[in-house]
């Protein structure tokens, strides 16, 4: 049978002429971003003496708009004392974006970032800070980079990428007339995503919680992709230069896109605001697919999603803590909700259901490459899914789907479970050691369960930091009449499958909401076993089990706007109730609560990735024993007996020269990287030198007596990681293959 082509007459020109137009644009942009660049370079040669404040080093600059890279060569014994900034005062400051530069002793030089959108007659490089120590600074240099272009490059892709598909839209609806009723549910999705993400529509970034630490976490990415390590496993920026094993134990695949827009020139804030905002999109999206298939109605969808997606939990977490990590598991939590949906309680001969393991597939490997504990917390309720569905789980086709999404999650997934199996049961790190922290009193209060208008301050009366607020009043209520309808249905000996499977998930909200509590008994829990202690004490904090509880309210939620509008005997009032509640949860509680954190917490503005540099957050991945409080930029050290002739440090990697002038002691280098497996060092000559732990958990490496030669120290992946990542790719391309061919075969099938 021929396939219908949509794109015909007029609509076929139409994309023909937009392809030629956005190809010849990205042509003309191409040029001068690829074109040779210009540097200029000033001479210094002053010094800056102990006990001034501030100064200024060069003044007169003229520079064309542009973004620019300023490198300047100093020597100082001051660590972090002195800042250099470029600046003109005549420019408004979002036309001169810079942060300007800390200045370590450890190095020479420096690198940071302008942003120049604006012609300027008159920068001025100034310095900034005091310290007993003096400063001699030599020369800067300004460099164009280019990245202008590939910015506005980028623009234009998106807008001939949204151009191409309004035509296919338009195309398709000539053919098969869209119903109304889809534009108005996708004008809703990208409506309500602008209104959650109000606070990243703005040109400064929430001051929160975590962001520091997953700023530092995207620089590492865009580290990685700049030294042409793929994937990334130690990130090298943090803390201090001397890496960090969070690449390997934390999923950080979804901060490659953060990554590529800073590396494509966008200041840090925009990377990360646009980043929060394609979260947002991405989140309503998905959770619309997985309730308007499971409820089988587009609206009903549509407000489930929107419950979802801004819950006030997820808020929290996303907005008041700067979780992204949690924030970007939570996208695919819907399709894992779904899937157990599809498993256990529609038909196996319905159609599509022998595909239900692929949303397993891409449920648990999104969790798990993006929030390892959210990860956890997933297999403990699929566990618990299971078992309450034990008569059904081993009916030869829910078993089938299980093991395929099972098997195919770890083949896809091997690339990051093997490595982090290794460190984790290879590696004495800190994680490893959090079995005596009790996490009772971390949980929330009873009124904050019922909380409707949150002023947006997460601190308790002693003014310690609260890690989430309740699910919201409104949701809640919800819960309860779903639990009234339930009643009723049941003595009306009404059963269902979905009311079934909206019943199973009322009941672990209501779990989950007793598990957030302070009130629950965790410490009891923790002291009836070694095994309890370990497995609880992994949690961190009880609020974590609302970002299943909220979840698992929606699908009650959502069961209720159901009833109502196609079995209720008065469904205009019922239905129109259930809608008037969704209106006014997101419509007042969770807007509020957006709004109150969007005017108290502090604004920072963060152009450039050289702002964060040593915040590891809980440092749950450093080797046991580190002291982070006496990490910084320190220069490499070395025993007695050895003599250092030549050093230089880059990411993840150290290479010097030295002469051991004993004929018959071992001395010693100590280089500031710390210790993770896969550091080895090798002389200029071949040879291994041995690795130990040295101060402070820092690589240390054995020299020979009478030694004198260059070494070179770096990260290499072992080669079972390797073999795990060529599984993997192996595995992806699979998966990959199998879509293709049941895509066609679904189109051959396909009556017109």
């Amino acid at each position: 049978m021929k396939t219908e082509k949509i794109l015909t007459g007029n609509y076929r020109k139409a994309f023909i002429a937009a392809c030629i137009i956005i190809a010849s644009l990205v042509i003309l942009l191409l040029i001068p971003a690829m074109s040779e660049k210009k540097e200029y370079y000033y001479s210094l040669d002053q010094t800056f003496a102990s006990g001034a404040e501030q100064g200024i080093l060069y003044e007169g600059i003229e520079l064309p708009i542009g973004i620019y890279s300023v490198t300047i060569d100093y020597q100082t014994a001051a660590t972090l004392a002195y800042v250099v900034s470029l600046t003109d005062d005549s420019l408004p400051s979002l036309k001169v974006m810079q942060n300007g530069q800390r200045l370590s002793a450890a190095h020479s030089s420096e690198t940071f970032h302008l942003w120049l959108l604006a012609k300027s007659d008159n920068l001025t490089l100034s310095i900034s800070g005091a310290a007993e120590e003096e400063i001699y600074l030599k020369q800067f240099c300004i460099k164009e980079t280019g990245q202008l272009w590939y910015c506005i490059l980028f623009f234009v892709l998106m807008a001939g990428i949204a151009a191409l598909g309004c035509i296919v839209c338009a195309a398709w609806h000539h053919v098969h007339k869209i119903p109304a009723s889809d534009f108005f549910v996708a004008g809703g999705i990208v409506l309500l995503t602008l209104l959650l993400s109000r606070p990243y529509l703005m040109n400064w970034l929430l001051s929160t919680g975590d962001v520091g630490y997953h700023l530092e976490r995207i620089d590492g990415v865009a580290r990685s992709i700049t030294n042409g390590v793929f994937p990334m496993r130690l990130e090298a920026n943090f803390p201090y230069g001397y890496g960090y094993a969070d690449g390997v134990l934390y999923g950080s695949t979804l901060l490659y896109i953060p990554a590529l827009l800073w590396l494509i020139g966008f200041p840090v804030l925009y990377s990360y605001n646009i980043f929060v905002i394609l979260l947002n999109f991405a989140t309503m999206g998905v959770a619309f697919y997985c309730f308007r298939r499971m409820f089988r109605d587009k609206y009903i969808g549509l407000m489930c999603s929107a419950l979802y997606a801004f819950s006030l939990y997820r808020i929290t977490v996303l907005y008041g803590r700067g979780c992204v990590g949690e924030g970007c598991a939570q996208i695919f939590l819907p399709l894992l909700l779904y899937g157990y949906y599809r498993l256990f309680a529609e038909d196996t001969k319905e159609k599509g259901y022998n595909r239900t393991w692929l949303l397993l597939v891409i449920g648990y490997s999104g969790v798990l490459q993006s929030h390892t504990l959210t990860c956890e917390l997933a297999l403990v309720w699929t566990v618990v899914v299971c078992l309450v569905n034990i008569r059904r789980v081993f009916q030869k086709a829910i078993f089938t789907q299980l093991v395929k999404g099972a098997a195919v999650t770890l083949l896809c997934n091997a690339w990051f479970i093997i490595p982090f199996l290794d460190y984790y049961i290879s590696q004495d790190l800190l994680v490893k050691n959090l079995g005596k922290q009790m996490i009772q009193y971390r949980g929330i209060t009873l009124d904050l369960v019922f909380t409707h208008f949150f002023d947006g301050v997460l601190t308790d009366e002693q003014g310690m930091p609260i890690r989430a607020v309740g699910p919201g009043l409104i949701p809640l209520l919800l819960l309860i009449a779903f639990f009234c309808l339930g009643v009723y249905l049941l003595i009306k000996k009404k059963k269902s499958k979905l009311l079934a499977g909206a019943g199973l998930c009322a009941c672990l909200s209501v779990v989950c909401i007793a598990f957030s509590l302070k009130a629950f008994p965790w410490d009891w829990f923790q002291q009836t076993s070694l095994l309890a202690e370990r497995i609880v004490s992994s949690f961190l904090i009880p609020t974590r089990f609302l970002n299943w509880g909220t979840l698992f309210m929606v699908p009650a939620a959502g069961y209720c706007l159901w009833y109502a509008k196609y079995e209720c005997q008065w469904k205009k009032l019922f239905y129109g109730m259930g809608v008037a509640a969704v209106v006014l949860a997101v419509g007042t509680s969770s807007m509020y609560f957006v709004y109150r954190i969007t005017y108290t917490y502090d604004k920072v503005r963060i152009f450039d990735n050289n702002q964060v540099f040593g915040y590891v957050s809980g440092g749950e991945y450093v080797i046991y024993g580190t002291d982070v409080t006496r990490l910084s930029f320190d220069p490499p050290k070395s025993s007695e007996n050895v003599r250092l002739l030549q050093y230089e440090k880059g990411d993840l990697a150290a290479d010097f020269r030295c002469v051991n002038e004993s004929g018959t002691e071992t001395g010693y280098v100590e280089v500031p990287l710390f210790l993770y497996k896969g550091y080895q060092a090798d002389t200029g000559a071949g040879e291994k030198l041995e690795c130990v732990y040295g101060e402070n958990n820092v690589i240390r490496i054995l020299i020979p007596p009478n030694f004198q030669d260059t070494v070179s120290v770096r990260f290499v992946s072992p080669v079972y990681w390797r073999i795990s990542e060529a599984v993997s790719w192996g595995g992806v391309a699979g998966l990959l293959a199998y879509c293709l061919l049941e895509g066609r075969k679904r189109k051959r099938n396909r009556k017109f």
